[in-house]
């Protein structure tokens, strides 16, 4: 039996676009012996692109906010709503809740 190597991949989370994320299995050669990849839903590549940024601006919210053209405190509260609330503090959040409401910055 040959010797096989699986590769996974991410796709760009390009917004409004087709998304695929998958696998692949390749033989000793480098040829393609399975695929499979998934359609990511439009809900699934928000997610994804919000984590995107955020990785590529080293986790730093003030940096990935002014890169996503808004501000840290509204980043936080889209983070919350897609899901990733667990990921900041609960007094962060709070401290964000009070600044959109009174229009801070």
């Amino acid at each position: 039996m040959g010797r096989f190597t699986l590769f996974r991949f991410l796709p760009p989370f390009r917004l409004r676009q087709d998304n695929h994320i998958g696998e692949a299995i390749a033989d000793e050669h480098g040829r393609t012996v399975c695929l499979k990849t998934f359609r990511l839903s439009e809900n699934q590549v928000r997610r994804g692109h919000l984590l995107s940024r955020l990785a590529a601006h080293d986790w730093h919210l003030a940096d990935t906010a002014a890169a996503l053209g808004t501000t840290e405190a509204r980043l936080g509260l889209r983070l919350e709503a897609a899901g990733f609330g667990h990921l900041l503090r609960q007094d962060v959040l709070d401290h964000y809740r009070g600044q959109t409401r009174t229009g801070h910055r």
